[in-house]
């Protein structure tokens, strides 16, 4: 069977072993994987929204990127949205540009695809996405369900995520966009830069690895055997999470186990798919084990209270807010005036590198910076409705327990700025115009 007729027969296959409902989305980069995902899913027949993401890191590069890929889409009738990210201003404290870019792009998937309707997000990772992947997990110190985090069916904060390509190489994928009559497609020219650990490991280690060990088999055969012990982990887990009653139901979870089902139990309680930190499960497992009546309690890493008693394990809200007596008082900042504020321990100020950049003219003289309030709501950067700060948090993995202690910046009572989480829309800076940078430390 020619390659071409393989890769059609291949996705087919699998479209008719997972079957799509609702509206069908395809990340579209450009670049040859994503440009080969999206013909081959219009080749078969789906009706789909190809989704590109400017992260804003690349200038005009990025912009020719964006451009040809609209341009691609148009010339096919295949509908085109662009999302900008903004990364570099919606950093994180101590966050990479790729864990930014990550956590953005998913905050983006599920604004736009309604998991209630059984919409579907199309991924073009490939075989050799998945290898570096491998070695990536791998030194980070992950489990078999952490190693093969690419799977070719996932669902992440209630999103559903397809990946058809898992087993194809990316050779064998622009050898097939030739055959198409495509000979260009888009090249990142960050992925030459092995500053980045993932472009060392493609352009460095995988390379060597596999004259060493004369191909990449071994690997491919690793990964399709961790994946097969993972969906069996995953269900053994599943079965003692669904018999979770008692003290005594958490004490008989194997050690194995224990990751997963405190993964499962805190996702039912907070609607958060998020990965416990080693430190948390070690905790738990310890004083699961020398529990002797009496109830105790411990912080996790992401800000929760986890209590055990005989009846059993729960999950509290991190300390208790501090009142109003004790939290940091509203202050005005005369920002033409005063170049810095100090409020709880952070400087806010006109000008620096790492700032956001607000239009002079929507900025009063007076500018006031507070603590978060319950139902507090912002408008982001790039939206058009407002949100309340309490999901921007979440969406953050920002702590409960600091909430009230981050500067919210406010002209009146339109929240702008919060500062190492998210910026507002107020105050978009045109091209040509006079703008202010204010930076927080």
């Amino acid at each position: 069977m020619s390659l071409e007729n393989s890769l059609l027969h291949l996705v087919h296959d699998f479209l008719q072993r997972k079957s799509v409902h609702g509206r069908v989305f395809v990340g579209f980069s450009g670049g040859a994987d994503s440009t080969a995902l999206l013909l081959l899913l219009s080749q078969a027949g789906l009706d789909m929204t190809a989704v590109h993401f400017q992260h804003g890191i690349r200038g005009r590069a990025a912009e020719a990127d964006a451009a040809w890929c609209e341009q691609f889409c148009a010339a096919r009738k295949i509908c085109f949205v662009r999302e900008n990210l903004a990364v570099p201003s919606n950093r994180l404290r101590g966050e990479s540009v790729e864990e930014a870019a990550r956590r953005l792009r998913l905050e983006a998937w599920r604004r736009l695809a309604d998991a209630d309707g059984g919409d579907t997000v199309f991924l073009a990772h490939h075989a050799d996405d998945a290898l570096e992947d491998l070695l990536l997990r791998l030194a980070r110190g992950g489990n078999c369900t952490g190693l093969t985090g690419l799977r070719d069916e996932r669902f992440i904060d209630g999103v559903r995520f397809l990946r058809p390509l898992l087993e194809i190489r990316k050779t064998q994928l622009e050898e097939w966009l030739r055959s198409q009559g495509v000979t260009d497609w888009r090249l990142d020219a960050t992925n030459d830069d092995n500053a980045y650990r993932r472009n060392a490991v493609r352009n460095e280690l995988l390379p060597l690895m596999r004259r060493i060990f004369d191909g990449d088999g071994g690997l491919r055969q690793s990964l399709r055997v961790l994946r097969q012990d993972a969906d069996y982990l995953e269900a053994q887990a599943d079965d003692y999470f669904q018999r979770l009653t008692d003290l005594e139901s958490w004490r008989n979870i194997p050690t194995a186990l224990l990751p997963r089902v405190l993964r499962m139990w805190i996702q039912t309680k907070t609607g958060e798919d998020e990965l416990p930190a080693r430190q948390t499960v070690e905790r738990l497992s310890v004083e699961l084990q020398r529990f002797s009546g009496h109830p105790v309690e411990f912080m996790t890493e992401s800000g929760w209270r986890l209590r055990l008693s005989k009846n059993g394990v729960e999950l509290l809200q991190g300390e208790a807010k501090e009142s109003s007596e004790t939290e940091p008082p509203a202050v005005e900042w005369r920002w033409r005036e005063q170049a810095t504020l100090s409020w709880n321990g952070y400087v806010l100020k006109i000008g620096g590198e790492n700032g956001e950049r607000f239009a002079v003219k929507s900025l009063p003289c007076v500018l006031t910076v507070r603590s978060w309030q319950t139902g507090n709501r912002m408008i982001p950067f790039g939206q058009t409705k407002p949100k309340k700060l309490q999901d921007i948090f979440s969406d953050a993995k920002v702590p409960r327990e600091k909430r009230h202690q981050l500067p919210i910046i406010c002209m009146g009572e339109t929240i702008i700025w919060v500062p190492g989480v998210r910026r507002a829309e107020f105050g978009r800076v045109s091209q040509g115009e006079e703008a202010v940078v204010i930076s927080c430390e």
